[in-house]
């Protein structure tokens, strides 16, 4: 990756890009990986390691893969000066209590929400990737990946379509190069993708595809379960032959959403176009009367496994929301309770002291 010298126009560099970067100082680039404290930027000079530890303190914002940025030179140290605001952004709940966004990829076109047909298709899985995946504001497609390991895979595309409204859904294989191009015509100069998907279904193996040579590990997944290996560790930017770009991440097992409101009410369109006919605007599309939700489950518009997936998933970003607020309250009441003690501090100082000095007894 250090060694790669790209033009930024064939990365997605664009003149509004251009006119924002005149308005700040240092060279352009784009993060082609963010590691904790460094960041390594493609610029039109070379590829850099630039420290990015000031810009986050001094915006609170994390440079991530796929940010367009400024770097500057602090001491003779390449350093990143500023970022560029985000058109998209990919972002899942970070692991941990506290809930605090995890930038996955930013500035992206389409999102590649990558399924393997060798194992089982796990619905739920794709509803919440495919979740993140409108929350993000780009585009998402499904590929099934390894349709020469089943006999039927446009059958299984078809079930898959029926759970992803509105979404392009295609079943290839990088062995026989079945629909290959059909994933190609999405990697198109000036366009971003980005790969989501377990270890194991083949996200590296369509990196390499696409690239035309080998420039992420592969291996092969465990027969007993079909899990996979993480060969891919970081979230790395790969500029494309073709002038597009694509980036590829490491499998993710655990996705938490980020208020992804926009992201449920798109993936589950059924239902929320079916609320919209409810009699009460506070259904809940148990036994009321009128409910628009149970007369589309009524018909077949609405199947229960997805009404109770829905159920879950809204379940899940209202108390992420009650989280956020509640945080929210806790900083406030500590930032008061400082600015009380440093009130206090100070008028205690601004005080006269009492009775001054004391005689000292012979």
């Amino acid at each position: 990756m250090t060694e790669r010298t790209v033009n930024l126009a064939d990365i997605g560099w664009t003149d509004e890009l251009a006119t924002w970067a005149a308005e700040h100082d240092g060279r352009p680039g784009r993060v082609a990986r963010a590691n904790r404290g460094w960041s390594l930027v493609f610029t039109d000079d070379g590829a850099v390691m630039a420290a990015s530890g000031s810009v986050r303190a001094d915006t609170g914002v994390a440079p991530a893969t796929g940010d367009f940025v400024t770097v500057v030179d602090v001491d003779g140290v390449p350093t990143l000066g500023s970022i560029a605001e985000r058109t998209t952004v990919l972002t899942r709940r970070a692991p941990g209590r506290q809930p605090e966004p995890q930038v996955l990829a930013s500035n992206i076109d389409d999102v590649f929400v990558m399924h393997g047909l060798d194992r089982p298709i796990n619905y739920r899985r794709l509803e919440r990737q495919l979740t993140i995946a409108f929350a993000s504001g780009a585009t998402p497609v499904v590929l099934l990946t390894k349709s020469d390991e089943v006999r039927h895979a446009e059958e299984a595309a078809a079930s898959v379509a029926r759970i992803a409204p509105g979404v392009e859904v295609i079943p290839f294989s990088t062995k026989t190069g079945e629909n290959l191009a059909a994933v190609e015509a999405h990697t198109v100069a000036g366009r971003t993708v980005v790969l989501l998907g377990l270890s194991g279904i083949g996200k590296s193996t369509l990196v390499n595809e696409l690239s035309g040579g080998r420039v992420q590990r592969t291996a092969e997944v465990r027969a007993t379960d079909q899990k996979g290996r993480h060969t891919t560790v970081t979230r790395d930017l790969i500029p494309l032959p073709n002038g597009s770009v694509v980036i590829d991440t490491p499998g993710i097992r655990e996705i938490g959403l980020w208020q992804a409101h926009e992201g449920i009410r798109r993936t589950f369109s059924e239902i929320s176009d079916a609320e919209a006919a409810c009699r009460f605007s506070d259904c809940g599309h148990e036994d009321e009367p009128g409910c628009g939700v149970r007369a589309a489950m009524a018909d077949g518009r609405i199947t229960a496994r997805r009404l109770e997936h829905w159920r879950d998933l809204v379940a899940e970003d209202e108390l992420q929301d009650s989280q956020l607020e509640e945080f929210a309250r806790r900083a406030e009441s500590r930032d008061r309770a400082d600015a009380d003690r440093r009130a206090n501090n100070e008028r205690q100082a601004r005080r006269p002291r009492k009775g001054g000095k004391k005689r000292r007894r012979r």
